[in-house]
Parts: C-alpha cells; sequence; structure tokens
C-alpha cells in the first residue's frame, strides 16, 4: 500500500492546527489582559479627572449646583443669608437686595 511509506497526513494537519488555535489562544489571553489593564487605567484617570472637576466646580463656587442637581433643592432655597446679600424670592420673580 502507498499509505505505509508516508505519515499520517490528516495527523499533521491536525497537530498544526492545534498549533495555530494554541497561538491564537495565547494572543487572544495577551490581548485581553492588555485591554482590562488599559480599561483600569482609562477609569482610575477617570475618577482622578471628576474630582479634579469637582475641586475646581468648589473653587469656582459652584458646588451647590451639584447639590441642587443630586438633591432637586435649589441652591436658592438653601441661600446663606450671611453671605452680604439676602434674597427675597416671589413666586414668579426672584429679588436681589443688597
Amino acid at each position: 500500500m502507498e499509505a505505509q511509506g508516508h505519515e499520517d497526513p490528516g495527523g499533521a494537519l491536525q497537530e498544526l492546527a492545534e498549533n495555530l488555535f494554541q497561538e491564537l489562544q495565547e494572543h487572544f489571553q495577551a490581548l485581553t489582559a492588555t485591554l482590562n489593564l488599559r480599561m483600569e487605567e482609562m477609569g482610575n484617570r477617570l475618577q482622578d479627572l471628576q474630582r479634579n472637576v469637582n475641586a475646581l466646580m468648589v473653587q469656582a463656587g459652584i458646588n451647590n449646583a451639584i447639590k441642587e442637581q443630586t438633591t432637586g433643592v435649589s441652591s436658592l432655597d438653601t441661600c446663606d443669608p450671611g453671605d452680604g446679600m439676602s434674597m427675597l424670592i416671589d413666586a414668579k420673580h426672584i429679588v436681589h437686595s443688597p
């Protein structure tokens, strides 16, 4: 028979496919690890950015706007009478008096 002088071509092909699959799996795992690391770094950067924005908003006096968005309470409702400007709130108008 002719097959006696040759290796099993199906076995060699299977071994080649298994090696290729193993390489692809290793590359995929490395890519997944890299993506996870970069996503974690991006999350940390976003948290830092949010902290910096919040700090800048506090410095600019906009921190009441954050409270208003989260609590639904207007900064006018919680105005500080000691801020040098008393505020009279009418149902239709906001009147500032020195």
